[in-house]
Formats: structure tokens, sequence, C-alpha cells
């Protein structure tokens, strides 16, 4: 009887057995296409620094007692910049600053080689220095070139003594273009025997819009003068016209 329990038992145990899940076959991870490593970028090259030259300095004492600072800025790049402003620097015998003032050129647009006058006004007030600084800045042209007028001329300039103020610089402008322009306007500089720049001036031409191929007077009043007149520059912005 024992050997029959005994027999019943072991073949329970052999059922259970089977029927216990086997050992689990490890599954293969799924393969990566290796990344390849990014080189590092290198850092942009810096943008360089637009170069100028000062000339024809020159400073004075007005009628009212304000200190102005006249020089040309030439643009000693290949390329047009625009925006051209300068700052004076007015340093004591210690080398400390004493005042500082900001203006821009007169013209907007400065061609490669091309200069333009600045003239830098220390209000009602001219400080004791001992020396000066002129710091200039400008961006590379990439808005006004596509707003100036392209092909407006100067013809015949001349200067005569003014009845009601110190001088006067007149002449005519000519549209040489096909394009019709707007809103010009002159900037006058004038210089001394020794290339100093006595007088700026800016003005209108007396219409303010100019058909391609016409033509208009202007006159230009200068009201103060640091010096005796030797010769002008006449130069002429204009914008290409709105209504083409």
């Amino acid at each position: 009887m024992r050997t029959k329990h005994l027999l019943i038992s072991l073949l329970m145990a052999a059922s259970f057995v089977a029927c216990l899940p086997g050992p689990e076959t490890p599954h293969a991870l799924p393969t990566r296409t290796p990344v390849p490593t990014r080189a590092p970028v290198p850092p942009p090259a810096p943008t360089s620094t637009p170069m100028f030259e000062t000339r024809a300095e020159n400073y004075y004492e007005d009628p009212v007692g304000s200190l102005r600072v006249l020089f040309d800025v030439r643009n000693a790049n290949d390329y047009p910049v625009e925006r051209v402003r300068a700052i004076v620097v007015l340093r004591d015998e210690e080398g400390k600053i004493i005042a500082s003032q900001t203006a821009y050129a007169r013209l907007d647009l400065l061609a490669a080689g091309e200069t333009a006058s600045v003239m830098v006004v220390f209000f009602l007030a001219e400080p004791d220095f001992a020396i000066h600084e002129i710091h200039v800045d400008a961006r590379k042209a990439d808005y006004m070139v596509e707003l100036l007028h392209p092909t407006l001329q100067i013809v015949d300039p001349s200067g005569r003594a003014g009845e009601w103020v110190p001088y006067e610089v007149l002449g005519t402008v000519h549209n040489a273009g096909d394009l019709d322009a707007e809103s010009v306007t002159l900037a006058v500089t004038c210089y001394d025997a020794q290339n100093r720049i006595v007088a700026v001036g800016t003005g209108r031409a007396e219409d303010r819009a100019i058909q391609a191929g016409g033509s208009s007077q202007f006159l230009v009043s200068l009201g103060a003068l640091a010096g005796d007149v030797d010769v002008c520059r006449v130069q002429v912005e204009g914008l290409i016209s709105r209504e083409r």
C-alpha cells in the first residue's frame, strides 16, 4: 500500500515540475548605429573694425562761447559705411577726462575713400583742456545704399561773402540719372589756405524733388567762420523717389 502511495506522489511531483516554466532565453539587445562625434564648430571670425582717418582739424570759440571742433573723416575701407559717428574727448594735463561730445558726419553714407566733415560742439563753455582725442565708428553700409540716389551731381559751385551771414556757397544740383530724386540736401565744408576747416554747413536745394535729367539751384549760408575761406567742398545726397 505504501508503495502505491509513494508512486502516486512521485507521479504528481513529476507533473508539477513539468508545468514549471523553463529558463528564459536571453533576448539580444537591439544594435545601435554608432553616432559619429561632431567636430567642434570654430567660433565665427571677428568682424574687422572699420578704419578711418581724420584730417584738417581745427577748433575755435564761436560768438556765443561754445567750443567747436571741426575735422574731416575719411573712410579708409574698401567698402561703404553709414552712420559715421565721432566722439571728441577732452583731457586735462594729467590725462583725466573733463568733457566729451558726439556728432555724426554730414553725409549719411561714405563710399570707400570718401570724406565728410564733422562738427562737434561743446555748448556754452570752452573747457580748459590740454589734449583732445577723436574716436570714430560706423557700420558697414547695408541700408542707405538702397535708398540714396546714385547720380546727383554738383555743377558750378562758388562762394561769396553774404549780406546777412559771413559766407554763402551757391550752385546747382543736377540729376544725371534716370530715376527721380527727393529730399535733396547739401553738405558744405570750407577750408583756409593751410587746409584747416573753417566752416561747415548744410542746406537744401530749392526743389526738394528733382526729376531725372533735371536740375535745381541751391544756396547754403554759413553763420560762423574760424578763419579766411580759401576753398569750399560741396557734397550732395538725396533719396530715390518712391513715386516711380
